[in-house]
């Protein structure tokens, strides 16, 4: 099973804000967006971090010819116009992502941070959920300052006065690499939003989201109760509500978009309209689905919204259902496609194997038996997505011990075969 890098930021970004609310604490994050970031690069910079990230000089001079005399082409009412290209990296190639990568990298490596950075502590052989806050033995403490995907980034802070120093660092640091927040002025909103996140029974009227400055010349950033971060919504209630929401209106528009010309259409056969709402609504709607926390009543609307599906493409009515007794079983079998929870739980399971089996140095496995040093606020946290995933462990009657099932996820293989046998 393979999952978008993009799962991996998420997946980080979520855990480190619901670690931090779990153990009673609040979060201001800086999402950063960048103006025409891959155009803006210039190329004598880069070419000097390339070679201070130990770039061989020959192949930094082959990355030069490819960018040698380059053009951009525009059109300008019925007249085509060609100008030279001496800025950025290659829109459409390959390597352009790839040399974006070391220009972000360099910038966020040499900001000198003056605040406080959200600290965590892991250890290999932990618990994904209610780790005692004081455990000493066999931990390791590691540091956030921020997530970066490719010109995505979110930048964490502990307080409103963090995020005001911090984001007054950030801005001018990367002006230095050619790069440009979009922040606003005067009657233009910025891009670049910040977020409060409360900590577990604070409410959130209650934390300072007015805007601030970041210089002397009247740029601003915003509040934003929710962003799109990689595809999904972040809220700032930390539930995955508002992700949950989209995705089912994303995944209707895409049944809605095929609906006449395959899943209503009588002449297609049953199975094909199974595979293809397996392969593209059920990918769409799943879209994410490794970081949700997902309470009953969110399974619910997802389950709703599956046998809604499978109905429609069966040509069922709910008034056939009620006066024929029609099962929501049989209607699946037609269309030889499995229950909603199949397909998360083995959407959720892969990807708990998947970062059980990455090395302790990377992100989404030190967060996975991560905790704050902080005490936990008295009363049951909201859903986790430890919480989540043993929910899923335990419908496919798997261990819910992190120390057995982790070693069972060691071999990818035999992990599939485990929670996709036919008794699971």
């Amino acid at each position: 099973m393979q999952f978008p890098l993009e799962i991996d930021g998420l997946f980080s970004l979520y855990q480190a804000l619901r670690k931090r609310n779990e153990h009673g604490l609040e979060t201001f994050v800086l999402f950063l967006d960048l103006i025409k970031a891959f155009d803006s690069v210039p190329r004598d910079c880069l070419w000097a971090i390339l070679r201070k990230f130990g770039i061989p000089d020959h192949l930094i001079n082959l990355i030069k010819r490819l960018h040698a005399k380059a053009e951009m082409k525009f059109k300008v009412g019925d007249t085509d116009s060609t100008v030279a290209n001496r800025i950025g990296v290659r829109q459409g190639s390959t390597e352009g992502p790839d040399l974006f990568l070391f220009v972000i990298q360099a910038a966020f490596e040499t900001i000198d941070w003056s605040v406080s950075v959200p600290k965590f502590c892991t250890r290999e052989q932990g618990v994904l959920t209610g780790e005692r806050s004081k455990r000493v033995h066999g931990r390791t403490v590691f540091e956030l300052k921020a997530m970066l995907f490719a010109d995505d980034g979110a930048a964490l802070f502990e307080n409103k006065e963090d995020l005001i120093e911090g984001t007054k660092v950030i801005y001018p640091h990367l002006k230095l690499f050619g790069l440009h927040m979009h922040v606003g002025q005067g009657a233009t909103l910025s891009k670049t939003e910040a977020m409060f996140f409360p900590g577990p029974g604070q409410p959130y009227a209650n934390g300072d989201t007015s805007r601030f400055f970041v210089d002397d010349d009247g740029h601003f950033v915003d509040f934003t109760t929710e962003f799109k971060y990689l595809g999904s919504i972040t809220h700032t209630s930390l539930t995955s509500d508002a992700d949950v929401d989209k995705r089912i209106k994303s995944a209707t528009a895409a049944f809605g978009a095929l609906s006449e010309g395959i899943f209503r259409n009588k002449h297609v056969n049953l199975d094909v309209k199974g595979r293809v709402y397996t392969a593209l609504v059920l990918s769409i709607l799943l879209y994410g689905s490794e970081c949700w926390c997902l309470r009953e009543d969110l399974l619910q609307q997802l389950q709703t919204f599956h046998n809604r599906c499978a109905r429609t493409m069966c040509r069922i009515t709910m008034a056939h259902t009620i006066r024929h007794h029609i099962r929501t079983d049989d209607v699946l079998a037609r269309l030889n496609i499995k229950p909603f929870t199949y397909y998360h739980h083995n959407r959720i399971l892969g990807w708990g194997g998947h970062v059980a089996r990455m090395d302790m140095s990377r992100l989404p496995r030190m967060f996975l038996t991560a905790w704050v040093n902080h005490r936990r606020p008295v009363g049951c946290p909201q859903m986790t997505f430890g919480r989540t995933l043993n929910k899923a462990l335990a419908a496919k009657g798997i261990p819910k011990a992190f120390s057995e099932w982790s070693v069972l996820a060691q071999d990818r293989d035999e992990w599939t075969d485990l929670f996709r046998s036919p008794s699971n």
